[in-house]
């Protein structure tokens, strides 16, 4: 499952490191590539997966909740008395309504929680990317977002590099080597 890294965070990484927009020797870089490759950035994404976990788990039983309300409701039509057909009706409109509250307060929760936990490696990328283009002769380096350009060569694609470069200079510090596995509970061998 692909996670999308907050707007938020990279429209800093946009105004930070794009600049003004000139010809000469430019480069880009796919942001999102970036967080969920270096290590730091992934064992961010990972800790953001854990604290995520149980309130997703908590949606989804919400969510059932919902469901079968819904289908009794469904099931007890034609059956049912006036009053206990209003009755679960409510309850039913009650439950929706808990839910839909819960799953915007998660996503508010999760934006502002994914905005904490990559802060820190969306400056430490900043500076990784601002170093590189001033050391190797770049007169802008851009963020990729593919919706946005039509065409790009893979020769101004500095994003491996940034990450090899980033890794170098703030590497994490693993407790164990699976703390690193794919977002997900996938491993890369």
């Amino acid at each position: 499952m692909r996670r999308s890294i907050s707007i938020g965070v990279v429209f800093i990484l946009a105004a930070a490191v794009a600049g003004p927009a000139f010809a000469g020797k430019v480069g880009w870089v796919e942001v999102e590539k970036v967080l969920n490759k270096v290590q730091e950035g992934r064992l961010k994404l990972r800790e953001l997966e854990e604290w995520a976990k149980p309130r997703r788990e908590n949606l989804q039983k919400m969510r059932e909740h919902v469901t079968e309300l819904h289908q009794k409701l469904a099931k007890e039509r034609g059956v049912a008395s006036e009053d206990a057909l209003e009755k679960l009706q409510k309850q039913t409109v009650d439950a929706g309504r808990r839910l839909e509250d819960a799953t915007r307060e998660f996503k508010r929760d999760f934006e502002k929680k994914q905005n904490e936990l990559l802060a820190g490696v969306a400056q430490k990328m900043r500076r990784v990317i601002e170093d590189y283009a001033k050391a190797n002769g770049y007169d802008a380096v851009l963020i990729f977002k593919p919706r946005t350009i039509i065409y790009l060569s893979d020769t101004a694609d500095l994003t491996d590099t940034i990450i090899k470069e980033y890794d170098q200079r703030f590497p994490a510090k693993l407790r164990t080597s699976d703390q690193l596995g794919d977002i997900g509970g996938k491993k890369k061998h």
